[in-house]
């Protein structure tokens, strides 16, 4: 099915490829960067189904996570393209991530042991973005704007039953699976004018990642969810053309 963000990526990208007049082309720059992202990648509301009964054993809740929310170290490195129009600009934004740990924990005392699900993430977003920009002084601007997209999140996961000695072996099972889903961002911050056609620029920016699912297992019917995002520092390199 075809997502929500589609639609209005593509009629942004017409508007960045296609000058909507000839004096909006005379002020018009095209524009290219490389990019580059450090931050930090939050899974919370996580849920399960199929690990557990749900039932109190001795004391415990079979099936019971041991936190509904991990955070973990994202970065990528990505590239843009767009154009400018005044103190506005419009540009088509590529990210790829790799890779944010998605661990979850539960205590499963029906089988004697602690189950987990490790997942390695691997997302890659494609944002069509919006932003303002203000001179501070004769280098240095201020940005500010929004972005909507969507997402793309390979997961690969492994469901695990931990060894209790004497009692029953280690098992796991394995699981790959990709998701996507629709993604928004607002972002700020500061740019510098270095010379000629180039430009640092330096951003904060909270950025939407989908939904995460993992499961059903081979041989297990185990599955676990999560919503998915970052709040990342974005550094980038512009060149005018």
């Amino acid at each position: 099915m075809l997502k929500p963000a589609l639609p209005g990526f593509l009629l942004g990208i017409y508007l960045v490829c296609c000058p909507v007049s000839a004096a909006a082309d005379s002020d018009a720059e095209w524009f290219g960067a490389v990019k580059t992202s450090l931050g930090d990648a939050t899974m919370d509301s996580i849920s399960t189904r199929g690990i557990g009964n749900g039932m109190v054993i001795g004391g415990q809740v079979d099936g019971a996570l041991e936190d509904d929310e991990v955070d973990d170290w994202t970065a990528g490195v990505g590239v843009a393209v767009g154009r400018r129009f005044g103190y506005w600009q419009l540009a088509a934004e590529y990210i790829w991530r790799y890779r944010t740990d998605w661990d979850i924990v539960t205590a499963t005392p029906s089988i004697q042991t602690i189950t987990n699900v490790f997942s390695n993430v691997e997302t890659n977003s494609l944002m069509l973005n919006l932003a303002r920009r203000g001179p501070i002084n004769e280098h240095w601007s201020w940005e500010a704007g929004a972005g909507i997209g969507w997402v793309m999140n390979d997961i690969d996961a492994e469901y695990i039953e931990r060894e209790v000695p004497g009692v029953r072996p280690q098992l796991a099972f394995d699981d790959t699976r990709s998701t996507s889903d629709f993604s928004y961002t607002v972002f700020a911050g500061v740019t510098r004018e270095l010379g000629g056609p180039w430009t640092l620029n330096v951003r904060a920016r909270y950025i939407d990642l989908g939904e995460l699912e993992a499961g059903p297992f081979p041989g297990r019917p185990g599955r676990a969810s999560a919503d998915h995002h970052a709040t990342e520092i974005q550094f980038s390199l512009e060149r005018d053309f």
